[in-house]
């Protein structure tokens, strides 16, 4: 094996002479190095100042106030307090006026509670104290009429449920109420309590005969056919023997006065699901459905509304004494009526299904809390609603000292210390002066909203342009102009506001100036990255030619060096002659 070290036999210092070339060789690579340095400082210097545009743009938009919404509404802010805070509270919104109110609670709106009887009269008289039937429970809760529901829910109960079974299957059902089982001396009772108070949440239980329950004017008559040897379905298969004309009445209760008369035609051998239907696509002010009670089946009609005038009858191919009133007998009694709130402002009186009351005054919710006990006959507080303005003149000083982190942002990156001659990443840059071109152009207009305003610069409430470009504030002469006109000042705010965060928007959005100028810049880099590598696969090239070529040269002059080493040898022991001899 042959080791080779370049000048080890010439004494030429190859690698000296090699490394000193490639660094002449190296320049361009050094200056691509050098111009990509100054790409990525101009990139991290334009990030500095999106930064701060950026923090500008959030507080100008923040100054903005919503579609149909006012300046003065959006930085007024509106509090209520009460002198009794145990009678009320109170919420607003900026839809509220500033005001005084009186206001006087004479009832407190009540929860609906219900409760089964004990002992002989309970509906748990099955085996073990427990429900003898069960089924679908409907639990309804809506105004004492029962025709307008806030909420129906249903609840699957099973056959021999006992009470603490029908509390847990209540209760799990988010029905709106809530249940409890009492063990009393006359065995357990099943009470229930509306969750929330007010006269919209009676309770009504339907579906299930041992439980049910309705205030008199929510009541729906309901009758039955008899079922065995009385059935009017005494045909063949349990059909009509005889058809006719049916006639379905609602009227009073002994008959005497009739609201809504409608005749059917049913076939001879009509079957009960038969007549069921057609009842039901009648329109008749009643609904029908079969039941089959294991000694045949049974048609039952319901009147589809409550009242004096809606007691159901039929004649002539049903009549009585074919058919008997069925409506449910109530096994809850009412130990507590629900009931709304009633109230006195400014000694008008108001009504309310509940203790949360949102139309008594615009903009503000009531939230009752106490009513009042015997002998009284009411509580007093007194609400006050009120306007801060306070908070205008922070706005104020958050947009001055947003745009203040701006300037010195700027100023800093486009200096010059002609001290030192040290300049600024962005001294010159065309982008920078774009931006402070911008914003001058924000101070030095007036938004086209404020013309004919009273206040339309900023220098008007105290906001001023200092001679380094800075703003500051004289907070006496803000003050000022809040207290005298504190809606034109937001309105100022705002329009100003709006005008800065565009200014902001064209420099910083996702196609603005600086993002695009940075994009740019990115783009160039990644060229100058590409120049590189084609550049330093070159110096590797040439780094490869001039060793090969030095190489070369070395072994040539090691080769001239031994020959010449040789021949002098040589020469030294050739014969010496001596010439004096001749």
């Amino acid at each position: 094996m042959t080791i080779s070290s370049p000048g080890l036999g010439s004494n030429l210092d190859v690698n000296s002479i090699v490394s000193q070339l490639m660094t002449v060789e190296q320049a361009p690579l050094n200056l691509l190095a050098k111009k990509q340095a100054g790409f990525q400082a101009k990139i991290s210097a334009l990030g500095s100042l999106q930064g701060a545009i950026s923090g500008l743009q959030t507080v100008a938009g923040n100054l903005v106030p919503a579609a149909g919404t006012t300046a003065i509404q959006k930085f007024a802010v509106l509090r209520s307090a009460l002198s009794d805070s145990t009678v009320a509270t109170a919420s607003v919104s900026s839809s509220a006026v500033a005001g005084t109110y009186s206001l006087s609670v004479t009832q407190l709106a009540k929860q609906h509670v219900i409760r089964t009887s004990g002992g002989g009269t309970s509906p748990f008289t099955g085996s073990g104290g427990t429900l003898p039937k069960g089924g679908a429970l409907t639990i309804a809760l809506g105004s004492a009429d029962g025709l307008t529901l806030s909420k129906t829910t249903t609840v699957t109960i099973a056959d021999g449920a006992s009470p603490d079974a029908v509390r847990d299957a209540i209760n799990n059902a988010d029905a709106g109420v809530s249940a409890l089982v009492i063990n009393g001396s006359a065995g357990k009772q099943l009470i229930l309590t509306g969750d929330t108070a007010g006269s919209n949440q009676f309770i009504k239980l339907s579906g299930v005969a041992g439980l049910s329950y309705a205030l008199p004017a929510a009541k729906l008559h309901s009758i039955t056919t008899a079922s065995g040897p009385g059935s009017p379905f005494s045909g063949d298969g349990g059909t009509l023997p005889l058809g006719g004309t049916l006639t379905i009445a609602l009227g009073s209760a002994d008959g005497g006065s009739t609201s809504q008369s409608t005749d059917l035609t049913v076939a001879a051998g009509a079957t009960p699901e038969t007549i069921r239907d057609q009842i039901n696509h009648a329109g008749a002010g009643v609904s029908a459905q079969v039941i089959d009670g294991g000694d045949g089946k049974q048609l039952v009609v319901t009147a589809s509304a409550p009242g004096d005038n809606q007691f159901v009858r039929l004649s002539g191919a049903i009549s009585a004494p074919f058919y008997t009133d069925s409506t449910p007998v109530d096994t809850f009694t009412q130990t507590q009526a629900a009931q709304g709130s009633a109230f006195t402002l400014n000694d008008i009186a108001v009504t309310a299904e509940t203790n949360t009351v949102t139309t008594a005054i615009d903009g503000v919710t009531l939230n009752l809390l106490k009513g009042p006990e015997a002998p009284a006959s009411s509580v007093n507080t007194t609400l006050t609603i009120t306007k801060d303005t306070s908070g205008l003149s922070a706005q104020v000083n958050s947009l001055v000292k947003a745009f203040n982190d701006y300037h010195s942002t700027a100023a800093n990156l486009g200096s010059y210390d002609a001290t030192t001659q040290k300049a600024g990443a962005l001294n010159g840059d065309g982008t920078l002066l774009a931006a402070e071109k911008s914003f001058r152009s924000v101070l030095s207009h007036v938004p086209s909203e404020l013309s004919g305003a009273t206040w339309k610069n900023l220098s008007d409430i105290g906001v001023s342009l200092q001679k380094n470009g800075s703003l500051t504030v004289d907070s006496n002469r803000l003050v000022t102009a809040i207290a005298g006109d504190a809606t034109g000042v937001a309105n100022l705010l705002a329009a100003y506001g709006k005008a800065f965060k565009s200014a902001a928007d064209s420099l910083v959005g996702s196609t603005g100036l600086i993002p695009s100028r940075t994009q740019g810049l990115n783009s160039s880099i990644n060229d100058i990255t590409k120049q590189s590598a084609a550049v330093s696969q070159q110096l590797t090239q040439i780094e490869a030619r001039y060793r090969k070529q030095f190489t070369a040269l070395d072994v040539l002059i090691s080769g001239m060096t031994k020959t010449s080493t040789f021949l002098t040898q040589q020469l030294a022991n050739l014969p010496k002659f001596n010439t004096s001899n001749n």
